[in-house]
């Protein structure tokens, strides 16, 4: 009986220490328009279950373990998900829905004051977006858009479509335009108001905006409009 009894204890002994080898705290910050820092952000871990709010300088404290997954949540801003590989900082930038809904829960739920949400919409829109955190930019498309197909390969040289000229990945906004046997599927590329044949190039970094027009929309590109356009800026 006493063999068990001390069993037990050590059982329970290492199982505590285990425990608090697996505790992990990561330290951060929570910001928005890449720059401003937001106050009162709700930060919980899915596995420790732990909770957390951001202070006014967007700053947060969170204990956690070493594989969770972080959850960012704050009314008018877009939710957003990290999963840890063991960092013990994060520095994150949340994105607010655009909508006068957004606008008005982010001012009451004190994220931001209103002064600075305004100069923010009207002077930093552009950073707006999570884009540098993409790996490509036709991620970034998939992002913007998330019905856009892109293509693995260029497009058969020996295909009689017209294609515009195209060389590298393409993209697809509409999967009826693969059914047709004389007119190309892929959506025309705009850079900074140059059409061209491959935006592989170009990183998530480099990328100001992106707009996809659908046919629609894309009139003033005529008929090399017809499947749609990407219009993508990229910063000075």
């Amino acid at each position: 009986m006493k063999s068990f009894a001390l069993s037990l204890v050590l059982f329970l002994l290492l199982g505590a220490t285990f425990g608090i080898a697996q505790t992990h705290t990561v330290n951060g910050r929570i910001i928005a328009f890449k720059k401003y820092p937001v106050n009162k952000v709700k930060v919980s871990s899915k596995k420790a279950k732990t909770v957390v709010y951001s202070d006014s300088l967007g700053i947060y404290s969170i204990s956690c373990n070493k594989n969770d997954q972080l959850v960012f949540n704050a009314s008018g801003f877009q939710n957003q998900r990290i999963k840890l590989k063991g960092q013990d900082s994060l520095l994150v930038n949340l994105v607010i829905i655009e909508s006068e809904l957004a606008y008005d829960e982010v001012v009451k739920g004190n994220h931001l004051s209103q002064s600075k949400l305004d100069y923010c919409l009207n002077n930093l829109i552009d950073n707006n977006n999570n884009y540098d955190k993409l790996g490509t930019i036709f991620e970034v498309i998939q992002f913007v858009y998330p019905q856009a197909k892109i293509t693995e390969e260029g497009p058969n040289q020996n295909d009689n479509a017209n294609t515009f000229g195209t060389t590298g990945r393409q993209v697809i906004l509409d999967a009826r335009a693969l059914k047709s046997v004389i007119a190309s599927p892929y959506a025309l590329l705009v850079v900074d108001g140059i059409v061209t044949s491959d935006i592989s190039g170009i990183s998530p970094e480099q990328v100001k905006t992106v707009k996809v027009l659908s046919a629609a929309e894309s009139g003033h590109w005529g008929t090399r409009g017809g499947n749609g356009v990407v219009e993508i800026t990229l910063r000075p």
